[in-house]
């Protein structure tokens, strides 16, 4: 085989090792999205995640704050805030313990890795959109509407 055969072959292997690896061994060595990149990219934004497919969450970034409000399936809405610890993206949602993550590129992918105790964890969220997607806490405004029972 001539030399450009060579480089051709080795080229054409690249792609399959990574068809070899799962997601998780892809993200360890993807590189980390930094607190600027990010923080440009969601200020004033809803970043949507989802979970095998499905939509799991919308995380809105309140501008000029770390002041975030998440709906997750539907189903809890609650308003909490974010920092850094090192490289790692942390959030503080009430009653409940920091929840961190490290925001990774992979390609032209988002993925959101879970940390515990300075150690990625399989909880892997897709982003699949950053948008200006109003998320709000509590009650729908329609329900204002409603007729209130009388007794």
């Amino acid at each position: 085989m001539n030399r450009l055969g060579q480089i051709t072959a080795v080229i054409a292997f690249f792609p399959l090792m990574s068809y070899g690896q799962t997601l998780q061994e892809q993200l360890a060595d993807a590189p980390n999205i930094s607190f600027e990149e990010w923080r440009d990219m969601t200020a004033g934004q809803t970043v949507v995640y989802e979970i095998d497919g499905n939509i799991y969450a919308y995380e809105a970034y309140r501008r000029g704050t770390n002041k975030v409000t998440i709906e997750v399936e539907g189903v809890v809405c609650e308003e909490g805030t974010w920092y850094m610890q090192g490289t790692t993206f942390c959030f503080n949602w009430p009653g409940n313990a920091p929840n961190c993550f490290n925001h990774k590129r992979l390609g032209d992918d988002i993925y959101v890795v879970g940390v515990v105790d300075g150690v990625e964890t399989d909880d892997i969220q897709k982003v699949i959109e950053i948008a200006p997607i109003p998320v709000a806490c509590g009650p729908a405004l329609f329900s204002a509407l409603q007729p209130e029972e009388t007794p």
